[in-house]
Formats: C-alpha cells, sequence, structure tokens
C-alpha cells in the first residue's frame, strides 16, 4: 500500500506522522518532494487537494483513501468499519471535504 500526501501542509504532516509510528508495512510518499508512477496522471493541485492511497492496484481518492488507510493500521480499523455505514459514510465524506478544501486553499493558495 502507498499512501501519498502533501508534507508541505503542517496538519496533514502531523497526521501521516502519527500513522507512521503504528505501523512499518505501509508506505508513505510526500508528493510535495516525489513523483510516482501509480500518481502519474494527477495533476500538482489534485495530488495537492485530497490525500491518495494505492492499493491492489486501484487508487483511492479522499474520505475512501482514509477508510482503507485506517483499516490497515491497528486500532483504527474499528473507525474505518464505523465510518463504512451509510448515513456515518455520507457525513464522513462531507466532512473531510469541507476539511480538504480549506487545507489546500491555505496550502497551495496563501503560502505563496
Amino acid at each position: 500500500m502507498n499512501v501519498y500526501y502533501n508534507g508541505s501542509c503542517s496538519v496533514c504532516n502531523t497526521e501521516i506522522s502519527h500513522y507512521k509510528k503504528k505501523t512499518n508495512n505501509i508506505n508513505f510518499v510526500d508528493v510535495s518532494c516525489s513523483k510516482d508512477s501509480n500518481i502519474s496522471h494527477l495533476s500538482k493541485k489534485e495530488l495537492y487537494r485530497r490525500m491518495h492511497v494505492y492499493f491492489e492496484g486501484k487508487l483511492y481518492s479522499g474520505s475512501e483513501s482514509f477508510l482503507i488507510l485506517w483499516s490497515k493500521i491497528p486500532n483504527f480499523t474499528w473507525l474505518s468499519m464505523l465510518l463504512r455505514l451509510p448515513l456515518l459514510r455520507q457525513m464522513w465524506y462531507m466532512a473531510y471535504e469541507l476539511l480538504a478544501i480549506v487545507l489546500f486553499i491555505k496550502n497551495f493558495y496563501l503560502k505563496k
């Protein structure tokens, strides 16, 4: 599993650092300083806008990528299962998209 995140985002970096301490079998890739063939078709804005997970030959983005990631990290599998429930999944999607757009604007446009 490869997790692609924006390492130039302090919030994103802090969260990923937490996950790195929990597992050794996931490859975390900072898209702000590296490129990978699994995501080469995505623009810089697309890469910075959402977290992405490449797992079992498929690329997941946004809130879905967190569900995949959490399902593979000890003590987070329950959260992945809970947020897959229909109503909670929709609320999780909306919450993620709202936070992601705020962080994207802050990190991509306001940092310059």
